[in-house]
């Protein structure tokens, strides 16, 4: 990439010689040639809750990369307030950056993409795989977006939801496109994040993934209305959405091209929420 603009930009100054704009007639700018760049997310996440003499754990790891400028792409982004949300058609041709390998868990985990790009989550409901204080080490052989590597430390703080239905173990929460999620927890450290993911039919015509990220010192945050109004109502069984809420760490990459946010969410809690007008 780097060749590439050094030949346009001596292409560039040598048609100009004689018929371009210089700083004598004015000021001037070299337009922005940059394309914006494509995108990428990888999360890694666990669970865990105790009931009287049971304690429920999983874990649970994902990636999707996409190009957002695509003529039609298959999946957007878009910002509201502490939320991103992304809505995705049918995961196919997708760019992928090889095996992506997880290690420093209690268990190697490695996340292979399809022929056409496409990554299958990994899930294990019976363990906790990414366990706090855990420090991974996380590195894609690279394919269409060239390889990387990174570090994510799993926050150790122990994560006490407080509102909604703390007491549930399957946080089955109803939630309603005209009212706001608010979340509270006992605060964590100064500096400390915690973060909030809904997942709704990835995969299928119509997913959509939301992340939010909040102060853990705070200990509360909302998923605006405005938000939730973009998610399908629940229907029976379909449309359910996917929670899990817990302490937050990031880890931005920028290889050639692309902008990658590596993430974690764990310890804390995960459910099903159902969403009505």
């Amino acid at each position: 990439m780097t060749s590439l603009r050094l030949v346009f930009a001596s292409t560039f100054a040598s048609l100009c010689v004689s018929g371009c704009a210089t700083v004598e007639d004015g000021p001037q700018s070299m337009p922005d040639l940059a394309q914006p760049p494509k995108l990428g997310l990888v999360r890694v996440g666990s669970a865990s809750v105790t009931s009287g003499l049971d304690t429920f754990e999983q874990s649970m790891a994902m990636a999707l990369f996409f190009d957002p400028s695509a003529p039609s792409p298959v999946c957007t982004r878009s910002q509201a307030g502490s939320c991103t949300l992304y809505r995705c058609t049918a995961l196919s041709s997708v760019p992928s950056s090889g095996d992506i390998q997880i290690q420093g868990g209690s268990e190697d985990v490695v996340l292979r993409p399809s022929q056409i790009g496409v990554y299958s989550e990994y899930r294990n409901t019976a363990a906790l795989c990414f366990q706090r204080g855990q420090n991974l080490s996380i590195r894609a052989v690279g394919k269409d977006v060239p390889a990387w590597q990174t570090s994510l430390g799993i926050p150790s703080p122990v994560f006490a939801l407080k509102t909604p239905s703390p007491a549930r173990i399957d946080l089955m929460w109803v939630l309603s496109k005209r009212q706001d999620l608010s979340l509270s927890w006992t605060p964590l450290a100064v500096g400390s994040t915690v973060r909030i993911e809904l997942t709704q039919d990835m995969g299928t015509s119509q997913g959509s993934l939301v992340e939010c990220v909040f102060d853990g010192n705070k200990g509360a945050g909302s998923v605006p209305s405005g938000v939730l109004s973009q998610l399908q109502v629940t229907q029976g069984q379909s449309h359910a959405i996917g929670v899990l809420v817990g302490p937050g760490i990031e880890s931005k990459l920028s290889p050639e091209g692309y902008e990658v946010s590596v993430f974690g969410i764990g310890v804390g809690r995960a459910g099903i929420a159902t969403l009505t007008e």
